[in-house]
C-alpha cells in the first residue's frame, strides 16, 4: 500500500494516492521509534493503544527513486525511457543523484524522436534539493560530453533549461538501495522534455563549435549558419564564441543574410547577438527585459512569445537621444551549449534593410548606400575612396551604376577587367554642368545620328549611343548592348542609371598572366570585387 505521510499538530498522519485519511496516530503515544541501521529509507514505531491494552508495530519503507519511477503515473514516460539505457538504470540503483523527471503529457507534446541516451541529460550525479537549486547556475550531467543543465530562478518558480520545475510534485529524496553505504537521491518533476538537440555530443560543445559545425546538430539541413561565421570571424569575434563564461547567443541563419545584410554585420552590429553573462532560455526569459551597457551603446533586450507560439527577439539600441528597435523571429530555440545558450533567429539584429525608394532631393551617394542590388558597385567606392568623390552638393554627376547581378556573372565566367577598380568607377562617372537623363542622351544619339556621342567622365572621354527600343532605354558601348534597367533617379547633386553590365573590358583569368606587377596589380583589384560579391 502506498501512502503519503506527514506530522502536524503532534499527529502522524496517513493519506492515499487520492489524498484520502486513512489513519491518525499521536506521537506521544508512540512507545517506540526505530531507523533501520542497514536501510535509512526504513522506520518502525510501536503504538499503544489504551483501549485494547495492546502494542501495534508500524513498519514503513520509503520508495527508492526508481520505484517511484516505475510504479507512479506522473513518470512512466521517463521510466520507460530508462528502462532502455542499462547504465542509466545502474545510475539510479547505485549513485548520488538529482533526477528530473518529465512527466508523462511532456513525452507526449514531444515532437522529436526519443533515444536512450536522452536519459543521461535529465541525470546529474550533484545532488540538489530545490532550495540548493535556487543557487545553482548549472548542472553537469552522468555524460560530461552533454552540454550541462542550466537553471534560472524566475520568482517562486525554477527552471532547468526551458523546462519548470513543478515544485510542489518535486524535492523526493531517496537512498540508493545499497545499504548503509548508499546515497542520497532527489527526484523532480519538470513540466518539459530536456533536449540537448544533439544525439552524440563531442567534448561538451560550445558556441563556437556550433557555429562551426552546426551540421552535427538535429537540425534541418537547409539550417546554416555558414555567413555569420564568416563576418565573425573577419570581426576578430571567435574569441567570444569560445568564451568559458557563459553567454547567450542569437545566430542568424544564411537565409536571412543577404548580400548587404552580410556588409552591414561589422564588429558592434556582430556584438549585438551576443548577451554576455546572461543565459537567456525563452520560457524564463519571456517578456523579463535585460539592459546591457556597451561601450558604444545600451541595448535592452527581450523574448516575447505571442498566442500563435511565434517567439521574437527585439533588441532596442539607444546611442544618445536616438533609439532604434530591430526584431527577429527565433527559429530553432534553446540550443544548450557549455558556455550558455544558442538561438538561431530568422535575421540579423542591428541591420537596416535596404529598400527601393524613389530618391529625389538626395545625394547620389545615399542612393548607392541604400540599394541593396546595386551594393558591389557601392563596396568597390568605398575600398578605393572613390566615394569620397561623390560627397560633393555643388556638383552634377550622371552616374551608371551596373548590377550586382552582372559582376557575379562575370565571376562565373571566369573572367576578369582589364583595368582597375578606381578607373572602372571613373570611367562610369559623367561630370558635366547639369545631370544627363536616359531621354536626353537618346535626343543627343539621335542628332548625331545614332553615332556614338561624347561625354566628359573622371577617366576620360566616354563614348557610347543611347536608344529606346519598345520602351526601355539601352546603351551601345564599343560593339556591347546594355540594357538600363533603372533609368533617371534624381538626386540633389545628379542622375544615377542602374545599367546591366559595367562598361568594361575582361579577359579570361588565366589570359595575361606574366608575373609584372601591374598585372598582379589589376589581378588584385578584381579579387576585391569578387570578395565583395561573397
Amino acid at each position: 500500500m502506498t501512502l503519503s505521510l506527514g506530522v502536524e499538530d503532534g499527529v502522524l498522519q496517513a493519506y492515499n494516492q487520492d489524498f484520502e485519511l486513512q489513519f491518525a496516530h499521536k506521537v506521544a503515544q508512540m512507545m517506540r521509534f526505530s531507523q533501520a541501521d542497514l536501510d535509512p529509507c526504513t522506520f518502525l514505531y510501536l503504538l499503544k493503544d489504551d483501549y485494547e491494552n495492546l502494542l501495534y508495530c508500524y513498519l514503513f519503507q520509503a520508495k527508492k527513486s526508481g520505484d517511484k519511477l516505475q510504479h507512479e503515473p506522473d513518470h512512466s514516460g521517463f521510466a520507460a525511457l530508462v528502462r532502455n539505457n542499462k547504465v542509466a538504470r545502474l545510475h539510479l540503483s547505485y549513485e548520488p543523484l538529482t533526477v528530473f523527471a518529465p512527466e508523462t503529457s511532456a513525452f507526449d507534446a514531444y515532437s522529436s524522436d526519443l533515444y536512450a541516451d536522452l536519459a543521461y541529460y535529465h541525470m546529474s550525479f550533484e545532488v540538489r534539493r530545490l532550495h540548493q537549486l535556487r543557487t545553482a547556475n548549472a548542472l553537469i550531467t552522468v555524460n560530461l560530453d552533454n552540454p550541462p543543465l542550466w537553471i534560472t530562478v524566475v520568482g517562486d518558480d525554477v527552471y532547468v533549461n526551458n523546462a519548470k520545475v513543478l515544485r510542489h510534485r518535486s524535492d523526493y529524496v531517496a537512498k540508493t538501495r545499497d545499504g548503509d553505504t548508499g546515497h542520497q537521491q532527489v527526484l523532480h518533476l519538470i513540466d518539459q522534455v530536456l533536449d540537448p538537440k544533439i544525439r552524440s555530443p563531442e567534448f561538451a560543445p560550445s558556441a563556437y563549435d556550433f557555429l562551426t559545425s552546426s551540421y552535427k546538430w538535429d537540425l534541418d539541413a537547409s539550417k546554416t549558419v555558414h555567413k555569420f561565421y564568416q563576418r565573425t570571424q573577419q570581426n576578430q569575434l571567435v574569441s567570444v564564441y569560445k568564451a568559458r563564461e557563459p553567454h547567450t547567443y542569437f545566430i542568424p541563419l544564411d537565409t536571412g543574410i543577404d548580400a548587404q545584410k552580410y556588409n552591414a554585420i561589422d564588429r558592434s552590429v556582430a556584438l549585438l547577438h551576443v548577451v554576455p553573462n546572461h543565459v537567456l532560455f525563452t520560457r524564463p526569459a519571456d517578456r523579463n527585459l535585460v539592459s546591457i551597457t556597451g561601450d558604444e551603446a545600451t541595448f535592452t533586450l527581450s523574448v516575447q512569445t505571442d498566442n500563435e507560439d511565434k517567439i521574437t527577439v527585439t533588441v532596442i539600441v539607444k546611442e544618445g537621444a536616438v533609439e532604434e528597435h530591430f526584431h527577429s523571429e527565433i527559429v530553432v530555440a534553446n540550443i544548450p551549449v557549455t558556455n550558455g545558450v544558442v538561438h538561431l533567429i530568422s535575421q540579423p539584429l542591428g541591420v537596416v534593410a535596404k529598400t527601393l525608394k524613389p530618391f529625389p532631393y538626395l545625394p547620389v551617394l545615399h542612393k548607392l548606400t541604400t540599394d541593396p542590388d546595386i551594393d558591389i558597385f557601392y563596396k568597390m567606392g568605398l575600398v578605393t575612396g572613390f566615394n569620397k568623390l561623390l560627397d560633393h552638393d555643388n556638383a552634377s554627376f550622371t552616374y551608371f551604376v551596373p548590377l550586382d547581378a552582372s559582376w557575379k556573372r562575370t565571376k562565373r565566367l571566369g573572367l576578369e577587367p582589364e583595368e582597375n577598380c578606381y578607373d572602372i568607377l571613373a570611367k562610369h562617372l559623367v561630370v558635366s554642368h547639369s545631370p544627363y537623363t536616359m531621354q536626353q542622351l537618346v535626343t543627343l544619339s539621335r542628332l548625331n545620328n545614332y553615332t556614338d556621342i561624347q561625354l566628359r567622365s573622371l577617366e576620360g572621354t566616354l563614348r557610347f549611343t543611347a536608344f529606346r527600343i519598345e520602351g526601355k532605354y539601352y546603351l551601345k558601348w564599343e560593339k556591347k548592348y546594355i540594357e538600363v534597367v533603372r533609368p533617371d533617379y534624381h538626386c540633389s547633386n545628379g542622375m544615377v542609371h542602374v545599367i546591366n553590365a559595367p562598361m568594361v573590358r575582361f579577359r579570361k583569368a588565366s589570359e595575361g598572366r606574366n608575373g609584372s606587377e601591374m598585372v598582379d596589380s589589376l589581378y588584385n583589384y578584381w579579387k576585391t570585387v569578387v570578395e565583395l560579391e561573397f
